[in-house]
């Protein structure tokens, strides 16, 4: 009988309804609402980065806006961190940039607009969530029509230069944006656990995701995405009930398992081992199983 390991960490992973829906990052695939970790991090970068689709210089404007969010007594309550209001003890906006530089093949710095935090200050202010929204103010039609891209960089500190660019080869998690569409709300951190939640929305309004309507969609949030495990089923509990219907045996340890079910790319898998990366074989995986 083969014996199988699951990563713990695959409670923090939804079962997809529909991978069409599902978000690719770099060759992954993640559910909304599934939360990565942000390890021991201090300081945190949110962006939204774009270039042309020719790789040339252009004029094309995409605002990036965050909303910083308290749970009290279970009704949440958004303090926005703008183009307008840049700054506060626990966040630096990069500023309103309004066109893009020249970004081609084999360039890491691209065009970004950006908010840096430092996470314990946010918490000490009484804050558990962050969460980012950017829309195309001009120069493009859609995310078709540019490339973007959102995501989290690790910092050692909060900026003290003023710059309009990233290196866009250094990230924690990145995802590229598609569609037409010219509005989108990328994650949310949770600062309390240091996870990123995966929420990648769409709005089908003209510049309908900015950081005043996101206020009226904190709720929508707070279900489908930052406690999406208390409504939908994870990828562990899902694996433990067909393993028990197949009758194969689930096993505590990885060294003995012929079959690993991974949140994580394991480097040290024996040659008879047989390694199943949830982001990377997402699809392998529901094909196995169904």
């Amino acid at each position: 009988m083969k014996k199988v390991y699951l990563d713990e960490k695959l409670k923090k992973y939804i079962v997809p309804t529909e991978l069409r829906n599902n978000s690719k990052s770099q060759g992954k695939i993640f559910t909304p609402g599934t939360r990565l970790p942000l390890g021991e991090a201090k300081f945190i970068r949110l962006f939204t980065a774009w270039s042309t689709i020719s790789g040339e210089a252009g004029n094309i404007d995409i605002d990036l806006a965050s909303g910083f969010i308290k749970d009290i007594d279970g009704k949440l309550e958004m303090t926005p961190i703008a183009y307008f209001n840049e700054s506060e003890s626990y966040a630096v906006h990069s500023g309103d940039y309004t066109s893009c530089r020249e970004y081609k093949q084999g360039h890491t710095e691209i065009t970004a607009e950006f908010i840096d935090i430092e996470i314990e200050k946010a918490i000490a202010d009484g804050f558990q969530y962050i969460i980012t929204a950017d829309f195309i103010f001009s120069g493009a039609e859609d995310y078709n029509d540019v490339k973007t891209y959102s995501g989290v960089q690790l910092l050692s500190n909060l900026r003290t230069e003023k710059t309009g660019y990233i290196n866009i080869n250094d990230y924690l998690f990145k995802m590229e944006l598609h569609g037409e569409f010219q509005s989108h709300v990328a994650l949310a951190v949770d600062l309390i656990t240091k996870e990123i939640v995966i929420i990648d929305q769409y709005s089908e309004e003209s510049k309908g995701i900015n950081i005043n309507s996101m206020g009226y969609k904190l709720e929508e949030y707070k279900k489908l995405y930052f406690n999406a495990s208390d409504y939908k089923e994870n990828m562990y509990d899902f694996l433990i009930m067909y393993c028990e219907a197949n009758e194969i045996q689930v096993i505590d340890n990885i060294d003995s398992a012929d079959i690993i079910f991974s949140y994580d790319d394991y480097k040290d898998i024996k040659e008879n081992q047989e390694l199943f990366n949830i982001s990377n074989n997402l699809e392998k995986i529901l094909d196995l199983l169904n």
